[in-house]
């Protein structure tokens, strides 16, 4: 509230401002107490919300004890041949098989039938070319390593010239990395040696041979498929991308693809890079199109595997796809593979080189002619790891709440008000608040009843598991001192013992179903005290979601009913210092024609005396 600027005292002299300030001090402590109860309460609040974050925490763990799949782990070696990766599941059986890969999955594959760029290809020189001391250097980048090319000075026909360059490059690069060669027109040519297609780029050097060479600074062998289909067609002259200037269309798929490359078309200016990735982003036509910059082509694989994954590619129109098309790939049909196992010398097929048999989940990754023996065992660590688990998260819990129910309580630390925090620092404003958060959930019944129902739970003993393992202090884990008021400790040998002799048991304990509580497992019984719980704890203080959604909580609304208060009581006291100026302006009001009466009165007085 905006509270008005008052100036007083000019009659009577008084410090009006600091009496009505003292004045109000004392009916401020009633706003001031308001506050500190609010703050009481958003504490508490954040104290149980800390605590239902922990529950919260803590059932889904007590989910996880549920299944069986948790402790009842197996684990899978396999030896000999290096065919799979293979990982056991609960459903697995112990034993050994017997694995040999015959053929892997496959996806339905279309590429180019070979290379896309052509050789580097100059202008035609004439039948002699003469070099000189000023045209003899021109620097060839191979896959980003430059060098200088030199040539020895004299006159070349064509092909003592082509047998000059490529001696030099085979001098700068090593042998069977570029081929120099020529047409039958007189034109050079640069194109990599081998299957691999490294990049080739031409640059001028000092004493500049490209021109007499007949190529271009920046000249370049590979496409690029971020340049529009129209530049590289009138780059590639030998084997244009023949977009002509009318329509491209074709279909993968079943699916349709259309492009208008027509002067001023919507497509004119369309890259292989884009119509890759058109293709790509049609889910139903369900295949994955790159450009492999390795092997210089177009790859059209299926995004499945399988005898049922395919890739059919139709050209309806231009010279992009089908026989003789820029991008060298037919109209024919390509079809996926299924792999092929036999697992202890029963074939087996599958759509994928990922899969699971009776509980084992295999990843195929290379075929053999050798078999490959795989043993299935008991994971114990697994089932101990998951119950170590299961005891820490209970301890936490148990602990936390254990905390605030023993916490000292310092009554004579409420929360502070803004005046007091102002003539603190904040070090101690802080020891202040540590001591006035202190305790205040001690002895809650929520609290008390929630863990003392769970200690009860994890004390019972499982009926019907036919098993020795029936409870908790039977398998090594009980509580030690009772000062830790129900802190769960494991015997490490006992618990591995237990799991060693009857793991089926130890499963029972914590996840055995039953039509009466006496014969549900331990993890089961849990699961539904730490839901009660979490949702008296809700219903107490809300959870932390309360602060998006509504707070319909105990305290929630205490708080809410608290807020009124607070705007009402601020309210009345801005009321009450307005109606002591009140008091006080009309005191100098009085005082001032008291005043000014005097005075007239003394003046006559003087003006009678004379």
């Amino acid at each position: 509230m905006i509270r008005p600027i008052r100036i007083g005292g000019l009659a009577s002299g008084l410090d009006i401002d600091k009496l009505v300030s003292d004045m109000m001090r004392v009916q401020r402590m009633k706003a001031d107490k308001l506050y500190q109860d609010r703050q009481v309460l958003r504490w508490q609040q954040e104290d149980y919300r800390s605590i239902n974050s922990l529950m919260l925490t803590f059932k889904n763990t007590v989910f996880d004890m549920r299944l069986q799949a948790t402790l009842m782990k197996y684990s899978a070696a396999i030896s000999g041949a290096s065919v799979a990766d293979v990982t056991a599941g609960s459903a697995a059986r112990e034993g050994s098989y017997t694995l040999k890969v015959n053929a892997l999955a496959q996806q339905a594959v279309k590429e180019s039938g070979g290379s896309l760029s052509k050789p580097l290809e100059g202008e035609a020189i004439g039948d002699t070319l003469s070099i000189g001391p000023s045209n003899n250097e021109f620097v060839v980048n191979l896959d980003g390593v430059e060098k200088t090319i030199t040539i020895a000075e004299g006159e070349y026909n064509i092909e003592a010239l082509v047998g000059e360059l490529q001696h030099k490059v085979d001098t700068a690069f090593s042998e069977g990395q570029i081929k120099v060669g020529h047409t039958a027109d007189n034109r050079l040519t640069f194109q990599p040696a081998g299957d691999y297609k490294p990049q080739i780029i031409l640059r001028s050097g000092e004493n500049d041979a490209l021109e007499a060479l007949g190529f271009n600074d920046g000249d370049s062998f590979r496409i690029n498929p971020n340049a529009s289909l129209k530049d590289m067609a009138e780059r590639f002259s030998n084997h244009p991308f023949a977009v002509g200037d009318g329509l491209v269309r074709f279909r993968i798929n079943g699916q349709e693809f259309s492009y208008d490359f027509s002067e001023g078309g919507a497509d004119e200016n369309k890259t292989l890079a884009g119509i890759l990735s058109d293709i790509n982003k049609n889910a139903e036509a369900g295949v994955l199109a790159y450009y492999d910059s390795v092997t210089d082509k177009i790859v059209i694989k299926s995004k499945d595997y399988g005898v049922g994954a395919e890739v059919s590619i139709e050209n309806l129109e231009g010279n992009l796809f089908g026989a003789g098309g820029a991008l060298q790939i037919d109209d024919s049909v390509s079809y996926g593979r299924n792999s092929e196992i036999e697992l202890n010398g029963v074939v087996i097929n599958k759509n994928s080189n990922k899969f699971t048999i009776e509980g084992l989940s295999f990843n195929l990754k290379e075929t053999s002619d050798e078999e490959a023996v795989i043993n299935v065992a008991r994971d114990t660590q697994g089932a101990f790891d998951a119950i170590k688990n299961f005891v820490d998260e209970y301890n936490k819990v148990i602990e936390a709440i254990n905390g605030k129910l023993y916490e000292e309580r310092f009554r004579d630390y409420p929360p502070l008000t803004d005046e007091q925090k102002e003539a603190m620092s904040d070090r101690e404003v802080e020891l202040w608040e540590q001591k006035a958060r202190s305790g205040l959930l001690r002895n809650d019944p929520v609290l008390s009843s929630i863990v003392s129902q769970m200690r009860t739970l994890m004390y019972q003993q499982v009926e019907g598991t036919g098993s020795v393992y029936s409870t908790l202090s039977s398998i090594g884990i009980k509580t030690r001192d009772y000062k830790e008021f129900g802190k769960l400790h494991i015997d490490e040998n006992r618990l591995r013992e237990a799991l060693n002799n009857d793991l089926e048991g130890v499963v029972s304990l914590f996840s055995q179903s039953g039509e009466v509580d006496s014969q549900k497992g331990l993890a089961l019984r849990l699961y539904d005290a730490v839901n009660s719980g979490i949702t008296r704890l809700s219903d107490k203080a809300g959870s932390s979601t309360s602060l998006i959604t509504y707070d319909n909580s105990y305290i929630g609304k205490r708080i809410r009913d608290m807020d009124k208060r607070i705007e009402s009581m601020e309210e009345y006291l801005l009321r009450l210092e307005d109606k002591y100026w009140r008091q006080f302006t009309a005191m100098e009001k009085a005082l001032n024609e008291m005043n000014s009466q005097s005075m007239w009165l003394s003046q006559q007085l003087m003006f009678w005396g004379n």
